[in-house]
């Protein structure tokens, strides 16, 4: 065989193995407008950016503020909002608290079917009473 033949089988066989490589990069189509079909979205990310553009996540009964989307995900969140979480208002069961401002800004409140007016709102939920309106009751 001579060098010359060499170098020609040697091209077609770079060739053949460069068709196969091309070939194998096809889109598969969906639809007839040649739609490919979408990648399939990671479970959740491999690695985060330290950018800090906080979100709210939720798991559970559980929210947290995590400091961007990824980042919620990575730990099995599902962003529920943009921002930080909105604390949720306490429940302070028998702990109700037991100081209160002066303040006049009365309420009409309620606990079970009785209704009274307290001179504000943490003065009524130190008494155990649910506010149901700003002013005096009617």
């Amino acid at each position: 065989m001579t060098p010359f033949q060499r170098v020609m089988i040697r091209i077609a066989a770079l060739m053949a193995l460069s068709l196969g490589v091309l070939s194998a990069c096809t889109v598969a189509v969906d639809e007839p407008g040649g739609r490919p079909y979408p990648r399939p979205q990671p479970s959740s990310p491999q690695m985060c950016t330290m950018q800090y553009d906080p979100v709210c996540g939720a798991r559970g009964n559980t929210s947290r503020t995590f400091g961007n989307e990824c980042q919620a995900r990575a730990e099995g969140f599902r962003v529920i909002g943009r921002g930080e979480c909105r604390p949720q208002r306490p429940d302070f069961g028998g702990d109700r608290p037991q100081v209160c401002t002066r303040e006049y800004a009365p309420v009409c409140a309620r606990q079970g079917r009785r209704e009274q007016t307290f001179a504000n709102g943490c003065m009524a939920e130190a008494q155990g009473f649910r506010v149901i309106g700003n002013g005096d009751c009617r």
